[in-house]
């Protein structure tokens, strides 16, 4: 699969260490993490100027707190991309260890920021192309992935600012995309009972589609004057939250498309996630390299922020609740540090795990919680014990190295989807550790 030439990697021990300072997507969550994704560029050099601008990031490199004030003062100009605004903060970090002039630094990443996207997407659809089973349009790259209740569809928000519908089985595409007027989706999600499909979009709105007919039933929610970055149901249904890139979580009711109650503003720079638990009770937003956790009856939050930008390893990228409502799975970056913690006291249960020098950039519970899903931009996916936080059966390590970005795990817990780096989304059998 041609990919575009990429940063060399070199293999350490079991798993592959990527070198060099990249570009990186975060939510999510998979999410789960989950990024930002946003207009395409239109200048055909844009990709190789952005290749050149991420080696004199890791030629120049720049502070810790120099690179915390990027990220504020650069989140408007990063949801313009199709990358992630996080993620590119993230590498700013990365790139922070020599302490050198912080003003190369600052070109390179404007340079990433406004070039990347549109040539990446383009120089990658050969490959796309080619792959059998790799899901992807003409001239797309899927980023956001979405498994319906039954895991027969994969939903995704693509490049080319659609929602595509996917066939599991088969890995063939499920009628046209679904396209919105005047704007670009940004993110997907399945009701509960599989039936409506819900997209975040560009123009401030949030839309629900007939998944059989792939049209927009009701009316949309307005959000606000800025983008709608994601979205997620209650487990029962009728509620829908949104994430904001104007740094505010709503919930709405789904059935008179009424917000509910107060905006909830976690604070520093938009609001990249979220994720309701099991229970519906409580709602995890993901903000500024921090979880936080917030009652849904009363939109009040639940105790401190997880997470924070510096120690750099401390960062949350993505987070899943388990089944049993009991424990909070956070992912970070640097070491690929993934952390086990109680809901109700935020404290850390036992030792934290280590996917190695890469970024951990998804993180999923198995259907009955004893076994943890993680993705690495370093190409590796990776399944741990809950119970003894070690890793268990060998990691998937495919030829190549993708960067793992955002993935789902399908609700039987058998098959992993997964985005990439400039590449297709793809399915992979958890038991077998080959791509379906």
């Amino acid at each position: 699969m041609s990919m575009g030439k990429r940063p060399e990697n070199r293999r350490a021990g079991g798993g592959r260490v990527c070198t060099g300072a990249r570009m990186r997507m975060l939510r999510s969550a998979s999410g789960r993490a989950r990024g930002l994704h946003g207009q395409l560029a239109d200048d055909a050099a844009a990709w190789p100027a952005a290749r050149a601008a991420r080696q004199r990031i890791a030629a120049a490199s720049m502070p810790v707190l120099l690179a915390a004030s990027l990220v504020s003062a650069g989140a408007g100009a990063w949801a313009a991309g199709s990358a992630s605004w996080r993620a590119g903060a993230v590498s700013g970090q990365h790139a922070a260890r020599t302490g050198r002039s912080s003003a190369p630094a600052t070109a390179a990443l404007a340079a990433v920021w406004q070039a990347a996207p549109a040539a990446r997407a383009r120089e990658s659809v050969p490959g796309v192309l080619a792959q059998p089973r790799s899901l992807g349009g003409r001239g797309d790259i899927p980023h956001a992935p979405a498994f319906s209740p039954d895991g027969k569809i994969l939903a995704t928000a693509d490049s080319d600012g659609t929602a595509r519908l996917w066939n599991v089985a088969t890995g063939r595409q499920i009628g046209a995309p679904i396209k919105v007027s005047g704007a670009r989706v940004l993110g997907v999600a399945f009701s509960p009972d599989g039936n409506v499909l819900a997209t975040a979009d560009s123009d401030g709105t949030a839309r629900l589609w007939n998944v059989t007919t792939r049209r927009r039933t009701g009316a949309p929610f307005k959000v606000g004057s800025t983008r709608v970055l994601e979205v997620a149901f209650s487990p029962r249904g009728k509620i829908l939250a949104t994430a904001g890139e104007g740094g505010r979580a709503r919930l709405w009711d789904v059935a008179t498309r009424h917000r509910i109650g107060l905006a909830m503003i976690p604070g520093g720079g938009p609001v990249l996630a979220v994720t309701f638990s099991p229970s519906g009770k409580i709602l995890a937003t993901d903000s500024e390299f921090k979880v936080r956790l917030w009652n849904v009856a009363t939109r009040r939050r639940l105790g401190k922020a997880i997470g924070t930008l510096s120690p750099v390893d401390a960062a949350v990228l993505a987070v899943a609740f388990s089944p049993n409502r009991r424990i909070l799975a956070t992912a970070g970056n640097e070491d690929g540090e993934i952390r086990l913690r109680n809901v109700r006291t935020h404290r850390q249960i036992g030792r934290t795990m280590s996917a190695g020098q890469t970024d951990a950039y998804a993180v999923a519970f198995s259907p009955d919680g004893k076994t943890l899903v993680t993705t690495d931009t370093d190409g590796t996916i990776r399944q741990w014990d809950v119970a003894t936080r070690r890793q268990i059966r060998a990691p998937i390590a495919p030829e190549g190295a993708p960067e793992f970005l955002r993935a789902a795990l399908s609700p039987n817990g058998k098959i992993l989807a997964t985005t990439q780096f400039g590449g297709p989304a793809q399915l992979w059998d958890l038991n077998t550790s080959k791509r379906t």
